[in-house]
């Protein structure tokens, strides 16, 4: 993480604020957009979309199929209580 920069920018009336150009450029923000803002106790933290939905597909790799073309985990699931439920309904085939 690079330096701390602070700012203190006025706030309009009706909440208006403008972001210093200098931090827009370090987020890699240019013309108009939109940002995620997050309110965490007394602070207000702001984050681009880009890296909201990088955080996203970080928590939810641990969850999503490899690439060698393995299951997610609830699909593993799934097969396997169905491949029980057919030994089971074997079994019972069996003893009749």
């Amino acid at each position: 993480m690079g330096a701390i920069k602070q700012r203190t920018v006025p706030v309009s009336a009706n909440g208006r604020m403008n972001l210093p150009a200098d931090m827009r450029r370090a987020l890699g923000l240019s013309g108009a957009g939109h940002l995620l803002l997050t309110l965490e106790g007394d602070e207000v933290i702001i984050t681009t979309t880009r890296q909201a939905i990088q955080r996203v597909r970080e928590l939810a790799a641990p969850y999503k199929a490899d690439k060698a073309g393995s299951d997610l985990e609830s699909e593993q699931l799934i097969r396997q209580r169905r491949e029980e439920a057919a030994r089971e309904n074997d079994e019972e085939e069996d003893q009749s």
